[in-house]
């Protein structure tokens, strides 16, 4: 909350320093933008997770779902190998676009990262980790 509680005439040296502009919007005026991410920080939350490993799996059905979720709800990089299902029979495709599918769904809540990484190779990634 801005200033709701500031008596009249109190000047307050922070707004005098940044030089903020106030509209006549009151406690509805836009927020001033966020600080950069600070590095120590990200650093200190990176070593909370203690360990992160690379898991991969070749994936084979909808049975292997399960392992990519939990992998990723540990934090942990999984690689996963489509070459036995991408080998371009239209019904192993549609099973493989179903599978990816799948994983997307049930790690959107996690924030996870799909990518290709070549015709073999898809890379599922915790929200920590920057392509």
């Amino acid at each position: 909350m801005r200033y709701l509680f500031r008596r009249r005439g109190e000047k307050n040296p922070k707004l005098e320093s940044k030089n903020l502009v106030q509209s006549g919007l009151g406690i509805f005026s836009p927020v001033p933008d966020a600080p950069e991410s600070d590095p120590i920080h990200e650093y200190t939350r990176l070593a909370e997770l203690e360990q992160i490993f690379v898991r991969s799996k070749s994936l084979e059905s909808l049975d292997d779902v399960p392992f990519v979720v939990d992998q990723i709800r540990n934090g942990n990089i999984v690689l996963l190998d489509i070459s036995r299902l991408n080998d371009g029979r239209d019904q192993t495709h549609l099973e493989l676009k179903r599978i990816i599918e799948r994983i997307r769904g049930e790690t959107r809540s996690y924030r996870a990262d799909l990518a290709l990484v070549n015709d073999n190779c898809v890379i599922v990634t915790p929200p920590f980790v920057k392509f």
